[in-house]
């Protein structure tokens, strides 16, 4: 990125990705919204730092994340997501799940998740991250960031399984 226009062109593209970082992790869409333009106004003040990052993406995205901690953890709201599960009608219609609930489960069973395991999960199946760009953000290792995908990715398989073939939530 030669240009000032081209870096607000980075930016903007980022824009959607570190919103979507933000709300996994503050439950919250204003806190999101001010958690990227904080790292907006911080990259902009430190634009010659990110650019010289190896991978300035991952160095953003692991500003966007630890701001929305440090707001998560200042903030007292906490949002717990539960899923309202059919009572009564027949069997067969309460085990039926239309693609939207399916996401709507998914995303849920994944908020729950360990956090390492969730962001990398996020990150990757989400935003579509390479490996090495993960293990950049979450400041941890490939191997580290391959073990807790397929932890993730397990946990979210069972999980789904079960709800599937009984109907019921675990808790």
């Amino acid at each position: 990125m030669k240009t000032e226009a081209q870096f607000i062109e980075f930016l903007t593209e980022l824009r959607d990705t570190l919103y979507r970082l933000a709300l996994s992790i503050t439950c919250d869409s204003a806190e999101a919204e001010d958690v990227v333009q904080d790292v907006f106004e911080r990259v902009w003040h430190r634009k010659d730092v990110v650019l010289e990052s190896a991978y300035p993406r991952a160095y953003i995205c692991r500003m966007a994340h630890n701001l929305s901690i440090d707001r998560r953890r200042t903030s007292a709201r906490r949002h717990i997501f539960t899923i309202k599960e059919e009572i009564g009608g027949d069997e067969e219609n309460s085990i039926k799940t239309d693609i939207k609930d399916m996401a709507s489960l998914t995303r849920d069973i994944i908020s729950r998740l360990p956090e390492k395991q969730r962001l990398a999960i996020h990150l990757r199946d989400v935003e579509g991250y390479e490996i090495e760009e993960i293990a950049e953000t979450l400041e941890t290792d490939e191997i580290n960031v391959r073990m807790n995908l397929s932890r993730a990715r397990k946990s979210v398989r069972e999980e789904l399984i079960k709800i599937m073939s009984y109907g019921v939530k675990r808790d």
